[in-house]
Parts: structure tokens; sequence; C-alpha cells
């Protein structure tokens, strides 16, 4: 089982996604603060990280390029979340994202996106 952690200022949505992905089998911890993840990341040592552009203090983009420079989590695959989905270029090219998501977004995306990123991962072990 697959071990995601989830970061989302959006209480409601991070329910609804961790929900989602629970009952697909996934293994989800889920925090609406940067430092109380931050936390969680080095005890959880998760596989693969969804995390909202656009948060309240520190945002997302901080978020992923201090998760990238970091020998720990440099290599945990990082899809961002955002309203806005101009941005997708700019969070997989500039911030260093794995992938990204547009909300809203269909269930079926997110997991299809979240299983071929693990599959690469594990392929390339």
């Amino acid at each position: 089982m697959a071990r995601i952690l989830i970061l989302d200022d959006d209480k409601d949505l991070l329910t609804v996604i961790k929900s989602l992905l629970y009952k697909k089998g996934f293994d989800v911890f889920a925090y609406s603060e940067w430092g109380k993840a931050w936390n969680a990341i080095k005890t959880y040592q998760p596989q693969l990280i969804l995390l909202d552009v656009f948060m309240n203090g520190t945002d997302g983009v901080d978020a992923c390029k201090k998760l990238r420079s970091s020998s720990f989590t440099r290599n945990i695959p990082i899809i961002m979340l955002s309203s806005y989905p101009n941005i997708a270029e700019t969070a997989i090219n500039e911030f260093g994202a794995d992938d990204f998501i547009a909300k809203p977004f269909e269930t079926s995306e997110i997991i299809r996106k979240i299983q071929s990123i693990l599959k690469r991962k594990s392929a390339s072990a």
C-alpha cells in the first residue's frame, strides 16, 4: 500500500481526497499546514506528495522548492494541485513537480496520475 501525503489548506478538499485515496487502497496522511506536513514527511516517508500550489502561509511553490532541495525528500514524486491550470508547465519545469492536476479534477484523473507516477518510480528503483 503506497503512502501518500496531501498538503492543501482547503480542509474540505483534504477530506474528500483522503477518503477517495483511502478507498483505493492508499495509506494517506493529510495536512493543511506546511510545518506539520514537513515534520510528518520525516516520520511518515511518503512515496508521493500531493501539494496545493497556493496556500496560506508557506505556499506550495516554496514547499516544492524546499522538498527538492533536501537530500531526504528530493526523490519523492510531487503532484501539484491548483485551480489555475496555466501554472502547470511552470509547476513542472521551474518548481520541480513531477506532474500537475487542475482543480476541480475528476477522481479518475487523480488516481490515474498517482498510479502512473508510482509505477514509473518502482520501475526505476
